[in-house]
């Protein structure tokens, strides 16, 4: 399980709203001085998620929660995320250079290969939610 602290900032009957405080490795990593994403970091401040879960137990605003989510939910998530609408680019590109279409329909049939697989992942994800949903843990 993937844990990260966060606060409740607003309740309804059924979902709440917590806020995390995203992390970042730069605070563990040797070259924060000379590292480009360390300074960018370091000026742009500390930036916050907001994140919905279903409401399993009472909590109050402003109480610290821990949010879980478990680690094969997110590699669901990025498969479906990154490799299934590369895989249509591919997949719809190698199609039209089988049918001898010319390099533009390949151009082409490849962007629909991947807007087609990214329109179906966000449907899926529309449909699916509790599946790919944090939730808070229990203590």
């Amino acid at each position: 399980m993937i844990e990260q602290q966060a606060t409740v900032v607003e309740v309804d009957d059924d979902r709440v709203m917590l806020q995390a405080a995203r992390q970042s490795t730069c605070s563990g990593c040797q070259l924060k001085q000379g590292c480009g994403t360390g300074l960018l970091a370091k000026h742009v401040g500390q930036r916050f998620s907001k994140i919905v879960v279903n409401k399993t137990t009472d909590v109050e605003i402003g109480q610290q929660r821990t949010v879980v989510i478990p680690e094969q939910t997110l590699l669901q998530g990025a498969a479906l995320m990154y490799l299934l609408p590369l895989g249509l680019l591919i997949l719809f590109s190698m199609v039209a250079r089988i049918l001898a279409l010319g390099d533009g329909f390949e151009i082409i049939l490849g962007l629909v290969g991947l807007l087609s697989g990214f329109l179906w992942v966000k449907q899926r994800l529309k449909n699916k939610k509790d599946g790919f949903q944090a939730r808070i843990l229990e203590e």
